[in-house]
């Protein structure tokens, strides 16, 4: 008997602490929405993600377009991409000179009110990574350019690849879905991005003695 009263009474904790939960993501979204959604589209747009993410969380240190843009990538998931694959990598556009992105244009161009507490955590981690980003980044930014153009994501690939021989071919797709920001070149925030697609889709390092049954799962958090 009081066994079940014991359980009934953590049951009853439980649903109460889930309710204050909501409450409180409730109250935080609605004060978010409140303060930053500037043009009242009932979003945040990519400037207002900026501002807000600026202010609330980067002691008012300026947030990239490329930062925002990783933000509402990670919130919102890749389009599409890994059941297309193989037929990408056959098909004769990938081999052209063509590098803009077929994706950059598909990435949502705003945070919708409940994804505010993932975007405020995805951007949280990412400011935790950030060293071990940009030191990454300079070791393969031979121009300091603040990009990294297909030969630079070719050498990091080989790099993760543990120097085995990286395709032009899966270069350039691992380009064409990473740059979210459709500018031909890997961004310091998309860097992320690009390795966890190499780790995902290729990374033949890891399938190398199970007879390339398949690709490694692991991909960056």
């Amino acid at each position: 008997m009081a066994a079940a009263a014991m359980a009934v009474r953590r049951n009853r904790e439980r649903r109460q602490k889930i309710a204050q939960q909501r409450a409180d993501n409730k109250h935080f979204v609605d004060d978010v929405m409140k303060t930053w959604d500037h043009t009242k589209t009932g979003d945040l747009q990519i400037d207002e993600l900026q501002a807000w993410l600026s202010a609330s969380c980067n002691e008012n240190q300026p947030v990239s377009e490329a930062e925002a843009k990783w933000v509402i990538y990670m919130v919102n998931g890749a389009p599409d991409t890994r059941d297309k694959k193989d037929e990408e990598l056959t098909t004769s556009s990938v081999n052209t000179a063509k590098t803009d992105s077929q994706y950059a244009s598909k990435v949502a161009q705003a945070v919708q009110p409940g994804e505010l507490p993932k975007a405020l955590e995805h951007f949280m981690a990412y400011k935790k990574a950030k060293g071990t980003i940009e030191s990454t980044f300079a070791k393969f930014d031979s121009d300091a350019s603040g990009a990294l153009d297909m030969a630079q994501l070719g050498k990091l690939l080989v790099e993760l690849n543990e120097g085995l021989p990286v395709s032009e071919e899966e270069t350039r797709w691992v380009m064409e879905h990473a740059d979210v920001l459709g500018s031909n070149s890997i961004t310091k925030p998309e860097l992320i991005i690009a390795i966890s697609l190499w780790y995902s889709h290729f990374d033949k390092s890891q399938s190398v003695g199970m007879g390339g049954s398949g690709c490694s799962p692991c991909s960056v958090q």
